[in-house]
């Protein structure tokens, strides 16, 4: 049972965290500019040149404002794995005189708000670049707002789980490559969930299994409307439901490397 102490502990760790990543926002901001504005020309300007539609475009951007958070995941991990490796900062936070599970609760927090402080930026950017060639007539701010802070709390216990699963640095790459990137790929970034269930609806019932199905199908209901895509209240709720799963997993798996009892 967690009192106040226990919240002002976790509150100063979590506030250090912000601190250190306050000194390197700067640089990852302008690595998401560049990221945004490439993506957005591309999309827009050059595949338009191929025949490619400005709805196609909007689709993927709508789709990138979903992922934006996602690609922390890799850099997140090299840290949080680095440092059960080497400092073990962790484990010392973990001798602290508060709950173990809350210590990993306060790095999915740090991610959510660090992520979602940088994948902010992606959607009013793509607009201002795009402007008129970026329809929003459908845009909800309470639904992108509800898909926004879920989806960075939900990257932020899936992270958890990669570090989990990730025995050193050495093995990253195997993990991200058969297990992370598949997730994204495979989970509707260049295409609706209709869309696969019109071409195969079996392929269509397993990409169910896929938290970022729900993500990528609720953010675009939020920017380009409710018609085509999966209902957008239920992909919230299966969204958090994953997440509570990942929370859970991540937090047992971890205890149990980090040998905390």
């Amino acid at each position: 049972m967690i009192n106040s102490f226990h919240m002002h502990v976790f509150k100063q760790l979590l506030w250090t965290d912000l601190k250190i990543f306050s000194q390197m926002i700067k640089d990852k901001i302008i690595n998401f500019v560049i990221w945004v504005t490439t993506a957005a020309w591309v999309n827009t300007y050059l595949m338009s040149a191929f025949g490619v539609s400005d709805e196609f475009a909007t689709f993927m951007i709508a789709g990138s404002c979903a992922t934006a958070g996602f690609f922390e995941i890799y850099p997140s991990v090299i840290h949080w794995v680095s440092d059960i490796e080497g400092d073990q900062i962790i484990s010392y936070y973990m001798t602290l005189p508060i709950p173990a599970w809350l210590v990993l609760i306060r790095m999915i927090v740090f991610f959510a708000i660090s992520a979602g402080t940088l994948s902010i930026i992606v959607l009013p950017l793509c607009k201002i670049m795009l402007w008129e060639r970026f329809d929003m007539s459908a845009f909800s701010i309470m639904q992108f707002m509800t898909i926004f802070v879920t989806m960075n709390i939900f990257y932020g216990a899936f992270t958890l789980v990669v570090t989990s699963y990730v025995k050193n640095m050495s093995s990253l790459g195997n993990v991200w490559m058969r297990f992370v990137y598949p997730v994204w790929f495979l989970g509707g970034f260049q295409y609706a969930w209709t869309t696969l269930y019109k071409t195969s609806p079996f392929f269509a019932y397993v990409g169910l299994i896929n938290p970022m199905t729900y993500i990528m199908e609720a953010t675009r209901c939020s920017i380009l409307g409710q018609e085509g895509y999966l209902s957008f209240w239920v992909s919230i709720g299966t969204v958090v439901l994953f997440t509570v799963l990942c929370t859970w997993l991540g937090i047992v798996r971890l205890k149990k490397r980090l040998d905390f009892v």
